[in-house]
């Protein structure tokens, strides 16, 4: 039984999902709150109406810097005082998973500022995903080579300035508990989690800048 989370971007996410990989329940929230404020309630209304977990998944990376801390945080509590393993996986794959279904490639796109997104390439076939790319961040005209179908929360922002891409529809764009249980199926779950910023934080950007 997997508890898998993100709040990666601006959207948050928790499902329970078991181990033959059937959604059992699933919450997911886009309304402009922190998730400092979100994650835990909806996290704890999951618990009290399934078994207790025995995993737990969650996206490490790339995103938010402080949505990545708090998903991290609260995964590692948990796991801890639950004692059970946890596993982290790419928020551009996750996802990507939304896009199991459809064929062919798949562009996953996060605004990562300043002109330049967090982006992997994958190959949806079959209900499956294969990874092409790792993840990058990279300017956004850098990206348009491949073209395919549009996930991620750059996604509409990559739609309108190229031609040839397929934009995912809005449920479909945003990583999800489930999409992240996806993505986290058959790897290894452990006692440690680490975060894949991709880039310094801004603070460390900008303080870089001033020397």
């Amino acid at each position: 039984m997997i508890l898998a989370v993100d709040c990666s971007s601006k959207t948050a996410s928790a499902a329970i999902v078991d181990e033959g990989g059937r959604l059992l329940a699933q919450s997911f929230i886009n309304v402009g709150l922190t998730h400092s404020e979100t994650l835990m309630p909806m996290i704890a209304e999951l618990l009290n109406r399934t078994e207790q977990p025995t995993h737990i998944a969650v996206t490490n990376g790339p995103g938010s810097f402080t949505g990545l801390r708090i998903g991290a945080a609260c995964a590692l509590g948990l796991a801890e005082s639950l004692d059970i393993p946890v596993c982290g996986v790419s928020s551009l794959e996750a996802a990507a998973w939304n896009a199991a279904h459809m064929s062919g490639y798949i562009r996953a796109v996060m605004d990562a500022r300043r002109g330049q997104v967090y982006t992997a390439l994958f190959y949806a076939d079959n209900g499956k995903i294969e990874r092409l790319t790792p993840d990058l961040a990279l300017p956004v005209g850098e990206i348009f080579e491949k073209k395919g179908i549009l996930v991620g929360d750059g996604a509409e922002m990559c739609y309108n300035i190229s031609d040839g891409f397929t934009l995912a529809p809005p449920h479909l764009r945003y990583p999800t508990g489930y999409s992240v249980a996806m993505a986290a199926a058959g790897r290894e779950f452990t006692s440690d989690l680490k975060i894949n910023y991709l880039r310094i934080p801004q603070a460390e950007r900008e303080r870089e800048e001033r020397l």
